[in-house]
Formats: C-alpha cells, sequence, structure tokens
C-alpha cells in the first residue's frame, strides 16, 4: 500500500525507528556500536587486524611524506640533496635549538633557484607561517643575510606599523646549516590571480587598487633609496581572498642606489631599458616594472613578453620609440644592439641592428616576436580591448572609456623609456587614475 503522509506539527509527532544494534555493528570501545566509516578511519588498524590476526602497526614506522625533489639525501650528512637543498618532510621540525623556536612543517608552498618555502606551524605561537629554507651554498646564504639586514630595517624603521604593503620577516634562525626566514603567510599572487580568471583583464577598478598600495610601497623604498630590482606578478601577493590587499614579497635581489652592483637584474618581461642597454640605474627601474605590471593585470597578458634580451628591447622600440641618443652612447651593452647610420647630408643616428645581423653577430637563434595583440600601439590595444561586461548600457561603456583614456596616460607616464623624464612614485600618486577612487568601496574593489 502506498505510505500515508502526515503533516508535522511538532517534534512529538516524529515516530524515528531506530535500530538498537544495528546488523553487523563492531561494538565501539568508548561505548555504543562503531559506524562503517569510523571502523573504516579511526579504527583502521584494529580493523585490518580482525581482517588478518598478523597485522602489525607502529606509528613510528609509518613513511613520512617527502615535500622535496629530488628526495635523495647525498649532501650534508645526508640531510641534502644533490642540488644542495634541505629534505623536507611532513611533521618534521624545523628550528628547536637553544633559544629557537620550533616550526611544524606542513606543507611545501613553492620552489625555486634560492631553496625551497614550506607552510609551517609555530609550535610555541600557534600562527602558520611561510619558510624560507636556503640552499646550502655560500652564494644563497650572503644574498639571503642581504634580504634579511633590508628586511629588518625596513621593518622595524621604515614600515614599524605595517602600513605599507611591505613584507614581515618574523624570525630568522640556522638550521643543520641551512639559513631558515620565517616570514608571515600570504595567499595567491597576482600571476595565478591573473591565470585563475583565464588570462583575460582585471576590471580598472580593481587595477587601480592594486596601483594605488603599489605605489605607496614604492614611494617608501624611494625615500629610503632601495630599489627591489624584480618586480613582477609573482611577487605581489594577496594577504588573503577576501580583499584586494596586497604585499610585496621577495628582496633578495634588492639592493641600495649607491650599491648597484648587479647588471643582471629585473625578470625579462618587465626589465627596464636602462638595465638591457648597461646603464646606471636608480629606483625608476621599479617604475618601469610597475608600468608593465598594471598593463598585464588590465590586459591579462605580459605587454612586452620578450623571448630573448634583443627581443625584449625590440618590443618596448616598436611601442614606445626609440630611446635618446644619451641612453645609447653611454649604455655599455648598446653596441649589441644598435648600430651608427649616416644619412646623405652626414646626419650620424642609430638603429636597432636587424634580427638576422644580431642573431649572427651573437650565435643566437633569434625569432620574430609572438605577439599577443593585433595592435602596436599601447592606447590602441586598451581602447579596443574587449569590455568588462555584456549588455553594458551607453552611460557605464562612457565611464569605462574615461577610465581607460586615464589609465592610458597613467601608464605612458610610467613607461617613459627615459629614466630622468618617467614619473617617481610620488608624481605618479597623485594621476588622477590612481585619485579617481569614488566607484570603490570595500569589497566593491573585487567586482
Amino acid at each position: 500500500p502506498a505510505p500515508v503522509f502526515y503533516k508535522v506539527r511538532s517534534q512529538s509527532d516524529l515516530h524515528p525507528r531506530r535500530n538498537v544494534q544495528p546488523q553487523y555493528r563492531r561494538a565501539d570501545p568508548d561505548g555504543g556500536f562503531m559506524s562503517p566509516l569510523q571502523a573504516l578511519t579511526l579504527h583502521i588498524p584494529s580493523t585490518y587486524r580482525i581482517c588478518n590476526p598478523q597485522f602489525k602497526y607502529e606509528s613510528s614506522r609509518n613513511p613520512r611524506r617527502v615535500l622535496t625533489k629530488p628526495s635523495k639525501g647525498t649532501k650534508n650528512n645526508g640531510y641534502d640533496n644533490d642540488d644542495s637543498d634541505y629534505i623536507l618532510y611532513v611533521n618534521d621540525i624545523l628550528g628547536g635549538g637553544q633559544d629557537q623556536q620550533k616550526y611544524l612543517i606542513l606543507d611545501i608552498l613553492g620552489q625555486g633557484t634560492f631553496g625551497q618555502v614550506v607552510k609551517c606551524q609555530n609550535l610555541k605561537t600557534q600562527e602558520v607561517v611561510a619558510v624560507k629554507v636556503i640552499k646550502n651554498k655560500p652564494a644563497y646564504f650572503n644574498q639571503s643575510m642581504m634580504e634579511v639586514s633590508i628586511l629588518d630595517y625596513l621593518n622595524t624603521s621604515v614600515d614599524r606599523n605595517d602600513e605599507h604593503h611591505l613584507l614581515r620577516l618574523r624570525d630568522k634562525f640556522i638550521h643543520r646549516e641551512h639559513l631558515c626566514l620565517v616570514f608571515e603567510l600570504l595567499s595567491s599572487n597576482l600571476y595565478d590571480l591573473i591565470k585563475q580568471n583565464q588570462f583575460r583583464g582585471l576590471s580598472t577598478n580593481l587595477v587601480r587598487v592594486f596601483a594605488q598600495q603599489l605605489l605607496d610601497a614604492l614611494c617608501v623604498l624611494k625615500e629610503v633609496k632601495l630599489i627591489h630590482c624584480d618586480l613582477k606578478p609573482e611577487n605581489i601577493l594577496l594577504k588573503n581572498l577576501e580583499s584586494p590587499a596586497i604585499k610585496v614579497i621577495d628582496f633578495g635581489s634588492a639592493c641600495h642606489e649607491r650599491q648597484t652592483v648587479y647588471t643582471y637584474i629585473q625578470s625579462r618581461f618587465y626589465r627596464s631599458p636602462e638595465v638591457i642597454l648597461g646603464l646606471p640605474y636608480s629606483t625608476s627601474i621599479d617604475m618601469w616594472s610597475l608600468g608593465c605590471i598594471v598593463a598585464e593585470l588590465f590586459l591579462g597578458l605580459p605587454l612586452f613578453p620578450g623571448s630573448s634580451e634583443y627581443n625584449q628591447l625590440s618590443r618596448i622600440i616598436e611601442m614606445i620609440g626609440m630611446p635618446p641618443s644619451w641612453m645609447i652612447e653611454m649604455g655599455k651593452q648598446a653596441p649589441e644592439f644598435f648600430e651608427k647610420v649616416t644619412n646623405e647630408y652626414g646626419d650620424k643616428s642609430y638603429r636597432l641592428k636587424s634580427m638576422d645581423k644580431y642573431a649572427r653577430e651573437h650565435k643566437t637563434n633569434e625569432q620574430p616576436s609572438k605577439r599577443y595583440f593585433a595592435a602596436t600601439n599601447f592606447a590602441e590595444i586598451v581602447r579596443t580591448y574587449p569590455m568588462p561586461k555584456r549588455n553594458m548600457k551607453p552611460t557605464e561603456i562612457n565611464w569605462e572609456m574615461q577610465n581607460r583614456e586615464s589609465f592610458i596616460d597613467f601608464v605612458q607616464g610610467l613607461l617613459n623609456i627615459n629614466p630622468a623624464e618617467r614619473w617617481t612614485p610620488e608624481q605618479a600618486k597623485m594621476h588622477n587614475f590612481i585619485l579617481n577612487s569614488k566607484h570603490v568601496s570595500g569589497a566593491g574593489a573585487w567586482e
């Protein structure tokens, strides 16, 4: 017969049938009966033992999950692999020496040329942090000690109250000959954000919110004459996924304006013309990188994705024009890329060497540029970029186009090929694109 339905008005109308002892259920040592889920999780060793009385389980013999690749110990008494990386395991402890905090390893966050970054828990404070475990090599150790001194200075003297979007260094110690740096734990980087957005651009509102914070950080760095030297979307991290607050990380290449010893700096897509040409450089190289970053945030793809230094320079020249003669005459690397030409009136000028000529001289296999955008003019690329939403009202389209014109002018000030004329962070902060934030409030910036 079909079941009869009754209207339930109160809990007393419910008459559940409860099985006091479900069939085939095992008794729980703590009382009652064990569900199949408990038998196969919490009580799995005893379940196995019931199935096979010979089964023995010791937690001490439980294999630990290794996080480092390659995981074979060949150096430093078996603690390091062939690459001089410390072999890290889940639930291992870092630190714990005299007067040292202990850090329980939870998972790997990333691996790079410098070493590894792991997610750990400070066993004293319970805080979850990121620990950078540097390779056991003198060059990396010395470079990382430089990073420590810069961050110590920024955290304690320049940005004491953590207001200017700069990474916080929590602790540092040596563990089995590896320098370990403990940082606040942050979330995804801006490259991951673009990737998660299927390499489609972010809204002008969100680009503005990120640019405002980056300019704030760069103003502070310029004040104390520090150059980051490796600004790129991967080195800008969201604090969490609830808001668009960011932090600038990785001061491993940073230096003081008076100590610009390295010539090979900045990741290629974000490398300034003066660094490519071998000119003296200053904090203005970070402003060039910022211009490349904000353009990429809006477009979803890098503006100058050079496949080599020559290709990088040719893309910059194609979009922005030739550098002034003084940059070519003073640049140590300039003769590699440019040649002198004389016109029929005897006037001398410079031109970029042809791709074939450069390839022959440097024995490289230069390829024509891969094109992401049909136009080569930046203003044209931004103006013709698809609208953020479908079926926008005419007023919304008008507002978006005004925003874009302002954005074009802003980026052009940052991407001035001449470092002497390029905007400083203070100048850029006063631009209409940055100040025009009436449409942004709180989480609305994510829209």
